[in-house]
Order: structure tokens, then sequence, then C-alpha cells
């Protein structure tokens, strides 16, 4: 498997991160400080459907620093799927490596 991520795609709203096999390596998430986040992410490249890949989280807003995970390497057949939701402004950098 490859070890180096695909160039940054920052995402503001629910959709399709890369659609084909890759290999997901985590995210990093920013918020405007005082709107929660919630994210899922998904083994797919069409909807918020198919196995997750990230459960369904809730990210503090009030965080003093990035929130999200790294370092993941897991095989998804189909793409990426991000579901986003936030009353205010998030911005989530998915990290995966095209296969």
């Amino acid at each position: 498997m490859l070890d180096v991520s695909s160039p940054p795609v920052k995402k503001t709203s629910s959709g399709i991160v890369y659609a084909g096999p890759c290999v997901f390596h985590g995210f990093l998430i920013g918020t405007d400080g005082v709107n929660d986040v919630t994210v899922t992410f998904y083994d797919n490249a069409s909807a918020a459907s198919g196995e997750e890949i990230v459960p369904t989280n809730t990210y503090d807003a009030t965080a003093k620093a990035l929130n999200g995970a790294t370092g993941m390497k897991v095989r998804c057949k189909n793409g990426i799927y991000l579901e986003l939701a936030c009353a205010g402004t998030a911005e989530v950098v998915p990290q995966f490596a095209a296969l």
C-alpha cells in the first residue's frame, strides 16, 4: 500500500472526497470556534451509505487545537464520501492515497 497521501482537498460540506479505490489515512477538522462539527466517513463514492470507515462523531469547536484523526491505513474499495454537519463554518481535510 502507498504511504504518501494525495494532495489535500478541503471540504466545507458533505460530498464525494474521492471516487475509486484508495487508502484512507485520516482527516483534520477546523471549526469557527463556536459550533461543533459532526462527521462520518464512508467507503462509498456517491452518497452517505456503504461501510463506515470513521463512525459518526461530534468534535468540540472550543478545542484549542485541530481536531481529527491521522495515522490510519484503511483500504476503501469504492472511494470516500464525507457526511458533514455544522451550524456554522467547518473545514475538513481528508488524507488519502489513490490506488
